[in-house]
């Protein structure tokens, strides 16, 4: 009796196949994975051919794999059996498309010799090879197989045919309904990423508008990826307290903060990723870059302000008293608490640090550190970059010099510097005329802290000696005038024609007169240090040997810097 499948007459040749046939399509119309179709296929094969032993080989990338068997006798075959597409019997089905049959493979010139032993040892002999088609793609191959050589017949070659026909369209719908299943499951899943974006940038927005702490922010983030979240400044330096444990993972995701940069978001992981979690930081990180933009423009406008009241205070404008104190007052800075004056700079730790390079240094990370401990040891004090330095007003809540000064080691200590930071320290200021002469001890005091021995070092005014006899009771006009007696003719010559005689009469006298230190402080070779400092005698008309013109020299240079600092 004839059955259809696929729309394909097929000639069964016996009444009883019709039974097992109806049977395996009620399977296939059923079966949802490429386990359950095979099965149904070889089942039905062994039963309504008949045949000793069935399987299908589905198609990996070049090789033909297991999939379902029936009838096998050693478990070595449903494991080992692997062909390559296009070699033996099934492999050349699996590459032409057609069907293939052989009385008995023991004697057939295809066999590969790979599997020649595993099949050997089922004691398969003849049998019928077909293709599990889907249109014009091959799937994969149904084998059916008899353990004595056998002549096979048309009809059932035909109905192998239909069968692995019938088989591989099924395969080609629930491979399609598995591509299906799996886009809406990515489609799910990316709706939920976007909600979880969402609620996540909802949620750091939020916290950025009210309180406008970024490490919030930051933390929020690290919460929700269940990752560690670091900000880098624009040199890859953290920003604020690091975790204990920060560091241990390897880091996954740099994503700068703003165009310019303004820094980074370091995401450390101990697997990577994934797409969602890289927009998530993406979208954080631009969010944190407009609260830098606005923390900096506040910061400029403040910065601006209050560098117009230092400028007036510092340099000793102050006719004006009340308008100044009022200045002050809108501001949010009382004038009537007594303040200190403190200067703080990179550290010259051979005297070869000129002040381009203490004002490059200073103007990146050490400043939040420095003001970060100032706020938290006098959180009432001003802390304004000037000039390539910090310069403070300090509201220390105590008459104690030596506890000011302790104090300021510990916050210098804990700013992280390769070089290491020096402060000056000036006297109280009780009234508006006294800031002028506290800066102007402060930034002496800090010219010479930078050139002592230690990585950390604060003076006083108390420190100055004769250094600060001469800043209190002189003006400023009175110490330009001494600089320009002591050293105005090396000063022009160095305007005019780039001598640097002042640079290196500086480190000579620096390096305690020693040839070779100071000519390697200033990357030239001695006999050019040599040079230099007999063009600086016969300028000057001073003799470098003579101790009294060694002292106002030195003390010429030292005034110059720190009048260069106000």
């Amino acid at each position: 009796m004839p059955s259809r499948l696929n729309g394909q007459s097929v000639a069964v040749g016996a009444a009883h196949r019709s039974a097992p046939v109806e049977n395996f399509l009620r399977r296939l119309v059923c079966a949802d994975t490429v386990a359950a179709a095979t099965q149904a296929a070889v089942d039905v094969v062994r039963e309504a051919l008949p045949a000793d032993v069935s399987w299908c080989g589905i198609t990996s990338g070049d090789y033909l794999t297991m999939a379902a068997h029936s009838g096998m006798r050693t478990a070595e075959m449903p494991a080992l059996w692997r062909l390559r597409v296009g070699q033996g019997i099934g492999g050349r089905v699996a590459k032409e498309g057609r069907t293939i049959t052989t009385r008995d493979y023991r004697r057939d010139p295809r066999r590969v010799p790979v599997m020649k032993r595993i099949i050997d040892a089922e004691g398969i002999r003849g049998g019928i090879c077909a293709p599990l088609t889907d249109g014009i793609e091959v799937l994969g191959v149904l084998y059916a197989d008899q353990r004595t050589p056998r002549d096979w017949t048309a009809p059932e070659m035909h109905f192998v045919t239909g069968i692995a026909h019938d088989t591989g369209t099924a395969l080609g719908r629930i491979r399609e309904r598995q591509r299906e299943r799996q886009r809406a499951e990515e489609a799910e899943q990316r709706a939920r990423d976007k909600s979880r974006t969402l609620d996540v940038v909802r949620a750091a927005a939020t916290s950025l508008a009210r309180s406008g702490d970024i490490s919030a922010g930051v933390d929020m983030l690290a919460q929700h990826l269940g990752y560690d979240v670091e900000l880098l400044d624009p040199a890859r330096e953290p920003l604020g307290e690091t975790p204990s444990d920060a560091g241990a993972a390897p880091v996954r995701l740099l994503v700068d903060v703003g165009d310019e940069p303004l820094g980074a978001l370091c995401v450390r992981a101990d697997h990577e990723p994934t797409s969602s979690d890289a927009e998530l930081v993406d979208v954080c990180a631009r969010l944190i870059a407009l609260q830098l933009l606005r923390e900096r423009a506040a910061l400029q406008s403040e910065l601006r302000v209050h560098g117009e009241l230092l400028d007036d205070l510092l340099e000793g404008r102050t006719d004006d008293r009340n308008g100044l104190l009022s200045r002050a007052a809108l501001l949010g800075v009382d004038l009537k608490v007594p303040r200190y004056v403190v200067c703080i700079g990179l550290r010259a730790p051979s005297g070869e640090l000129d002040r381009e390079d203490a004002a490059r240094a200073v103007s990146r990370r050490p400043f939040s550190q420095v003001e970060q401990g100032i706020r938290r040891y006098a959180p009432e004090s001003i802390v304004v970059p000037r000039g390539g330095d910090i310069v403070v007003l300090l509201a220390a809540g105590t008459t104690d010099p030596g506890q000011i000064q302790r104090a300021l080691e510990a916050v210098l200590s804990a700013a992280h510097t390769a070089e290491g930071l020096a402060a000056g320290l000036g006297r109280m200021c009780i009234r508006v005329a006294d800031y002028a002469e506290s800066y102007a001890q402060a930034a002496l005091a800090l010219s010479l802290a930078r050139t002592r021995g230690r990585r950390e070092v604060v003076l006083s005014a108390a420190d100055l000696g004769l250094y600060g006899l001469l800043v209190g009771g002189s003006t400023r006009q009175s110490l330009e005038s001494m600089v320009e007696s002591a050293l105005g003719p090396i000063l022009e010559a160095d305007a005019v024609g780039g001598s640097e005689y002042v640079k290196t009469l500086d480190a000579y006298l620096a390096s305690d007169r020693h040839l070779e230190r100071a000519a390697a402080c200033l990357h030239v070779h001695p006999n050019t240090v040599r040079y230099r400092l007999a063009k600086v005698q016969e300028t000057l008309g001073v003799n470098l040997r003579d101790v009294d013109d060694r002292f106002l020299l030195e003390l010429a240079l030292r005034v110059q810097a720190a009048l260069d600092g106000q």
